[in-house]
């Protein structure tokens, strides 16, 4: 049920999702149906049932979404996903499905910092790359972190006493600090695109050594 209405929220507009959608409120509405009778049966035979308890439902009636309603639901969305780019990580950890998937951004360069929903999670990189299809948040554990909520006194991630491992392919961005063996570096102007050099190659053009 959840695949079928997130398909359909993706894509109002693909006839197969919407197909779909509407043949999931039908079978809604038959199993409510058999529902209803088979609790009818039980408390006539006598037969109690166990953990279930039947919910009010005076109406009988399910809320379907009629197309201009779906349409209205897809503007929400799109605006939703819009402005949630500029939630803290705490908020938007609560609502994951609003960020772009990972799976949708294979092919394509991210940047440091963005967020990603997979797994039924949310995930921000860690290093700025092009993203592989082998290359999951739960798999490239240099790549990506799960956004949990940050406890008091947890180190930042880019600070001098928790510097950013750098392993080439990723932007630098200024202010932050990166560490390649052993060595820490201080990056003194954003790179822009990712970079591939070892950082000691850099120095004195995008970063200095701490």
């Amino acid at each position: 049920m959840q695949a079928v209405i997130n398909n359909c929220l993706n894509n109002f507009f693909d006839p197969e999702h919407l197909e779909e959608y509407q043949a999931l409120q039908s079978w809604r509405k038959t199993a409510k149906q058999y529902a209803r009778e088979a609790m009818t049966w039980g408390a006539e035979n006598g037969i109690e049932p166990v953990g279930l308890e039947e919910q009010a439902d005076d109406t009988g009636a399910d809320v379907e979404l009629t197309p201009d309603g779906m349409v209205m639901l897809q503007q929400v969305v799109t605006l939703l996903k819009g402005q949630a780019v500029e939630l803290p990580d705490e908020q938007a950890m609560e609502v994951p499905a609003l960020f772009p998937t990972w799976a949708s951004k294979i092919g394509q360069t991210v940047a440091m910092g963005a967020r990603l929903y997979y797994d039924g999670r949310l995930w921000k990189v860690l290093q700025g790359h092009t993203v592989q299809a082998d290359w999951t948040p739960t798999a490239a554990a240099s790549l990506f972190t799960e956004v949990v909520a940050q406890g008091e006194g947890e180190p930042e991630l880019g600070t001098l006493d928790n510097p950013i491992p750098y392993s080439g392919n990723m932007a630098l961005e200024q202010g932050k600090y990166y560490s390649q063996g052993g060595v820490t570096y201080l990056c003194i102007r954003d790179t822009g695109n990712p970079v591939y050099h070892d950082l000691s190659a850099l120095v004195g053009l995008y970063v200095q050594a701490v």
